[in-house]
């Protein structure tokens, strides 16, 4: 298993120094400047490397570091080597391979480079457990010092001083550039000045000496004879707390940068060690980390990251960038209810420094990320972003969401169509409901009359309009009115008898048996359209003992009235004549009513009894 350490810092040379003096000098009056619109942050710059064994290629970048050139070198835990890139990445040379013997190495873990271009790499795990010292061309020279408990780091002072981070030992030991040992300190603990297994190393250009306390989860600060300083940082994952920080540098101005390993991210803070930024996130992309074991600061103002886990190296810049808001392009949206889902992104937005994201409209804060779902009502939004930056500057920028509503509404009927009402009843309107994607339901409005008192055919036309002025497609509704109900004739109660049976005719009208017709829908009717459907005669038109006489009956033209032959059988039981009226009212609806007229057998007979129809004349239909 490959043991995670880190680099540490070259020495500077005079040149060096004095560019770091420059640069010092430099970074003052770009605080009066600008620091009121830009931040010195960190942004991603590019990226170099892959799983692999060739040219370029990286299997467990653990440590890392910069000469004054800006060259980049690179070791290998678990490629048993050191890989030197220009500072743009492009592969220069390599050197080591696996191995006990002279410049090889079992888990190459720290790198550093002097004044002189030699190049320092400790290997931990035994049998090695030691510092190794290469010419600039990456030839062996020598060993530096002896009885390493466990090696996790090294780096050079601007004296070529060198300082080995025996992690496993819970010390710091510095020698001479000769490799003269001249002291140690540190122990295992969480006191000031004592350690848990750390894991990196730098010396800033004051020679102050910066460990990564990787199981303390801190970063503590000595003088270059060991003397404690300070220290800062806690465990947990929010600004300024560390996860297991395996690496550290500091660059010309004094910033100190984290490898916060086990956050997979970046921390910058300042020389007295108050949080400045945090840059970076787990995952593959540009700017992402899989647990950064270390990283380095070069003369130009980029920091260079072994992204351990995903077998790169990340360059990024502290170059000033002003913050720019970007809230996107304007919107416009078709509504899709009372409110509408819109997304805002801000993501264009640019600056130094972690970014944060405020979206207001008017008064009223909607959101605080780079994208944010909000819903909102129909209308023009005018909402604002407001883009920070963790080292100060900010800027906005305005969006115009426009939520439209360009589709009319649909009306669809209540209960059928069409609809059918009795004449002379009640019609009640079930409506209709127009249904909008904006605005909602809402009742239809109707236009026409239905007059339920006379039979025919009305329509009624459905508007509506939701509230944006679309005007929804015009829906009708066919109502029909009927008459099934029959027309009723209301008799007078008349029944008249013939005496004496004397054979002759004796004549009667519609209105000697009717006295009204109605009709609730047709009043027009009355007795004139009554008619005689036809006439029965319960005996035979010719029978025993009735004067042998035919056409005892008779209807008259347009069967308004009949003639009726006084006459009856001999010995029967009299002779009963139905008269049957029919009305038909516009519908065709047909009413009837019966009437009868009877002739006795004698005066003193009694009624005569009807015994059903014998012979029926037929009248009108």
């Amino acid at each position: 298993m490959l043991h995670s350490r880190n680099i540490r810092r070259s020495p500077r040379s005079t040149l060096t120094l004095m560019r770091r003096l420059f640069s010092r000098t430099t970074a003052v009056i770009a605080i009066v400047c600008v620091a009121v619109i830009s931040v010195t942050a960190l942004t991603f710059v590019t990226k170099w490397g892959g799983f692999g064994d060739g040219n370029g290629q990286f299997s467990g970048p653990t440590a890392i570091t910069v000469d004054p050139s800006g060259n980049v070198y690179v070791a290998e835990g678990g490629g048993q080597r050191v890989q030197k890139f220009d500072n743009n990445g492009v592969w220069q040379l390599k050197f080591g391979s696996g191995g006990s013997g002279n410049g090889q190495f079992i888990t190459a873990n720290g790198i550093a480079v002097d004044s002189g271009g030699n190049i320092y790499v400790s290997d931990l795990n035994d049998p090695t457990n030691r510092v190794s010292k290469f010419n600039s061309a990456g030839v062996f020279q020598s060993f530096i010092g002896s009885g390493h408990i466990g090696p996790t780091g090294v780096a050079v002072d601007l004296a070529d001083n060198i300082y080995v981070l025996d992690g496993q030992g819970q010390r710091v030991r510095k020698y001479d550039p000769a490799g003269a040992h001249l002291l140690d300190w540190g122990s295992g603990g969480s006191a000031d000045g004592q350690f848990g297994t750390p894991q990196g190393i730098a010396v800033d250009a004051s020679g102050n000496v910066y460990v990564a306390d990787t199981g303390n989860n801190r970063i503590q600060k000595f003088s270059s004879t060991g003397a404690f300083s300070s220290k800062f940082g806690t465990f947990g994952s929010g600004n300024g707390e560390f996860s297991s920080p395996q690496g550290v540098t500091v660059d010309l101005s004094g910033n100190i940068y984290v490898a916060d390993t086990g956050n997979n991210r970046i921390q910058k803070f300042n020389s007295a060690g108050a949080f400045v930024e945090a840059f970076g996130s787990a995952g593959s992309g540009d700017g992402q980390f899989s647990g950064p074991q270390d990283l380095t600061a070069d003369t130009f103002g980029n920091v260079f990251v072994a992204d351990s886990g995903q077998d790169r190296v990340q360059k990024l810049s502290t170059t000033t960038t002003p913050v720019v808001a970007n809230a996107g392009t304007d919107q416009t949206v078709e509504c899709s209810g009372a409110t509408t889902s819109v997304t805002l992104d801000g993501t264009a937005s640019t600056g130094s420094g972690t970014l944060t994201y405020t979206w207001t409209e008017g008064t009223t804060t909607l959101g605080t990320s780079a994208t944010l779902m909000v819903s909102l009502p129909t209308g023009t939004h005018t909402i604002t972003l407001t883009v920070s930056s963790s080292g100060g500057g900010s800027d906005t920028d305005d969006v115009i969401i426009n939520i439209v509503d360009t589709e009319a509404p649909i009306i669809t009927l209540n209960g059928p169509n069409p609809m059918k009402v009795e004449c002379h009843t009640s019609f009640i309107d079930p409506g209709a409901t127009a249904n909008d994607q904006c605005s909602g339901s809402f009742a239809a409005t109707p236009s026409g009359t239905v007059n339920v008192n006379v039979p025919g055919t009305y329509t009624i036309i459905y508007n509506a309009t939701d509230l944006s002025g679309n005007p929804a497609p015009p829906v009708s509704r066919t109502v029909n009115v009927v008459d099934t109900t029959a027309p009723v004739i209301n008799l007078n109660g008349s029944s008249p008898t013939l005496w004496s049976p004397n054979h002759n005719y004796v004549t009667f009208s519609v209105s000697d048996f009717v006295a009204s017709v109605t009709d609730s829908c047709n009043t027009s009717l009355g007795l004139s359209s009554v008619v005689i459907s036809k006439v029965t005669s319960d005996e035979l038109e010719n029978s025993d003992g009735d004067g042998n006489t035919v056409n005892d009956i008779v209807i008259g033209a347009g069967c308004k009235s009949v003639q009726l032959r006084a006459e009856r059988a001999g010995g029967a039981d009299g002779r009963v004549y139905t008269i049957y009226f029919q009305v038909t009212d516009a519908s065709g609806n047909v009413g009837t009513a019966s009437a009868t007229v009877t002739v006795p057998q004698s005066q003193e007979s009694g009624p005569a009894i009807d015994s059903g129809p014998h012979y029926t004349v037929n009248g009108c239909q």
